[in-house]
């Protein structure tokens, strides 16, 4: 999904020593934490989690009661992920990573660099384990980050080599934004700025772990979401959602009826889809439909992430934080 910031070696890149040289600034605990912009969520265990502006983490068993996690950061965390029901990473501003083993409750920080590798600031946008040990980070500017030991050690992937030229040799963005990512086939794909798509294959050597899949789009792709049938979702600027049934091979667009920005998609248990998005667009459709319709919802705040909850009820978050809306 889309995630918000401001503005093929490994290379021997390590966590940051963080006793002495971190600048994170503990979260500020605020009974209006659940009120503020929130850029992600997920379900672990009995919980739900959202993460969000000045390094907040919140937590609720049933949508209603939320509690603020003890995090290291006043930073924007943009994305959340758990491999069970007590160990989860976070990501966000300052090429932060934060880990948690206590189900949410406490978190650390496992890696960050303020200005990464002297250059720009590349928050992390997206992170996804195949197992406790090895797992991925993307952002933004080609950030890609690797683990093999559960995220003690990050390892920089470069993309500003043979990528680079192989995207600039398609006239392509050479350096874009990761904005999304899904495991497919034992590889990654990964969605991002300007029509990007593209699968890293991490047991191949050098180059040839990049793949370019072909775009049905030029604008950028907030999200890429693989249903329980197999087919592929991607969707991103106005208004725009595609849907393959062949691995991608070809796309199929969805008609949505909006130009806001898609930012989430998420599959009921009823052979529906719930889309979510920018200005208060929340929208549904059948899992085998091309045509999305509009769900009634008077505000216009972003929705940038959506869980259910008991029958017929949604989780909304987003830049007013966490509502809850009956589809019935």
């Amino acid at each position: 999904m889309f995630r918000i910031f401001v503005g093929i070696t490994l290379l021997a890149t390590t966590s940051v020593a963080l006793s002495e040289q971190s600048l994170q600034r503990p979260v500020m605990k605020s009974k209006l934490a659940k009120h503020i912009l929130l850029t992600d969520s997920v379900r672990s265990g009995e919980n739900y989690f959202a993460p969000g502006l000045y390094g907040n983490i919140i937590y609720s068993k049933d949508g209603i009661d939320w509690r603020q996690a003890e995090t290291p950061t006043q930073a924007l965390l943009t994305t959340i992920f758990f491999i069970d029901e007590n160990e989860g990473w976070a990501g966000g501003h300052d090429t932060l990573i934060l880990h948690t083993t206590d189900g949410g409750k406490n978190w650390d920080i496992q890696y960050e660099d303020p200005i990464t590798g002297g250059d720009i600031p590349k928050p992390v946008l997206d992170i996804i384990f195949k197992d406790k040990n090895n797992g991925y980070a993307i952002g933004a500017y080609g950030l890609m980050l690797v683990t093999t030991d559960g995220g003690a050690n990050w390892n920089t992937v470069d993309t500003a080599s043979g990528l680079y030229d192989l995207l600039e040799s398609k006239e392509m963005e050479p350096e874009p934004n990761f904005n999304s990512m899904i495991l497919f086939q034992d590889k990654l794909l990964i969605a991002g700025e300007l029509g990007t798509l593209l699968l890293f294959d991490d047991s191949v050597e050098g180059d040839e772990r990049w793949q370019v899949m072909a775009s049905p789009y030029t604008g950028s792709f907030f999200g890429v979401n693989q249903l329980s049938s197999g087919e592929l979702l991607i969707y991103g600027l106005r208004g725009n959602i595609y849907r393959s049934s062949d691995n991608g091979d070809s796309w199929l667009k969805i008609a949505t009826g909006t130009v806001a920005n898609i930012f989430h998609t998420f599959e009921l248990p009823d052979n529906k889809i719930v889309l979510t998005g920018a200005s208060g667009t929340l929208m549904i459709m059948e899992k085998s439909a091309l045509v999305a319709e509009k769900v009634p919802y008077k505000y216009y705040d972003s929705l940038m992430s959506v869980q259910t909850i008991r029958d017929g009820e949604l989780l909304l978050f987003g830049s007013s934080g966490v509502k809850i809306i009956s589809l019935r």
